[in-house]
């Protein structure tokens, strides 16, 4: 029987990346604790594991503590803050916005979400933030995460979905073209999605789904600015377009952002799903 193969796509090429090319990606999710964007999606995603003092919680693809502050807020310094994330860098980030944070409660470990180093049933709550588009297959992620969730414990993931970008400014079938040539670069495209579907057959009870739209219309935002250049890349990496179309898309948004017409919205999807207690 052939082996299962894992993927984690571009952050695993960070995993092995020198901490001078990884840290730089750490600060700019860092960016995105000031953007009311990003904490009205996290505190939405945070309020569906309905976290209480005393609880054992779980972030997935943690990144430098992206929600951390969230999670020690709602468990109201007890209980434990747990984070793991495939690249070491961004462990250390965190480990050191923890000390400075003064959250004595939490510890971070560097491991891959296909095989989580927890013992069975140990924590009350997981979560994730654009994780699964990240990963496949999706199936093996979320038996694990089955796995070490309590009986009664929940689990609130939310991945954006590639396809149904919007772009102000460039031809909308064009940005179809460009996001879809752009989702080729990720290991679960669909994981948007897929993420219920895949719960169901790990065996949780899917409670939820529900779509979130991230809107930003200022090109000047600091969690905005490389956005379109990051995607025009991804999609020339992608092959589904040439790089001369991708470079036109990208200088379509631009002019747009001149003309104060800019405006980019992202689809997220919320799945929240509980283990049975049988």
């Amino acid at each position: 029987m052939a082996r299962e193969v894992w993927t984690n796509d571009l952050y695993a090429q960070l995993a092995t990346a020198p901490a001078k090319q990884a840290n730089p990606i750490a600060a700019a999710l860092l960016e995105t604790l000031d953007d009311r964007r990003f904490q009205q999606l996290r505190d939405t995603l945070l309020d569906e594991l309905h976290l209480y003092p005393g609880a054992q919680a779980l972030e997935l693809g943690c990144g430098p503590g992206i929600l951390l502050e969230g999670m020690h807020q709602r468990l109201e310094g007890d209980g434990q803050i747990h984070g793991l994330d495939l690249n070491p860098h961004f462990i250390n980030v965190a480990k050191r916005r923890a000390q400075l944070l003064e959250i004595e409660n939490a510890e971070f470990v560097t491991a891959d979400c296909h095989t989580l180093p927890f013992e069975k049933e140990r924590f009350d709550a997981v979560v994730a933030e654009k994780l699964l588009m990240h990963v496949a297959p999706l199936r093996r992620v979320l038996q694990e995460i089955a796995r070490v969730l309590t009986p009664g414990g929940r689990v609130a993931l939310a991945d954006y979905d590639p396809y149904t970008i919007m772009a102000a400014g460039p031809d909308p079938a064009l940005t179809a073209r460009v996001m879809t040539s752009a989702a080729e670069l990720y290991a679960s495209p669909s994981a948007a999605r897929e993420t219920a579907q895949a719960c169901a057959q790990a065996g949780l009870t899917v409670e939820s789904v529900r779509g979130y739209l991230q809107v930003f219309e200022d090109a000047k935002l600091p969690t905005v600015a490389g956005m379109p250049e990051v995607w025009h890349e991804h999609a020339a990496a992608g092959r589904q377009v040439d790089r001369g179309t991708a470079r036109r898309w990208l200088k379509a948004i631009e002019m747009a952002a001149t003309q104060g017409r800019f405006l980019v919205a992202i689809p997220f999807i919320i799945t929240v799903a509980t283990k049975r207690n049988d």
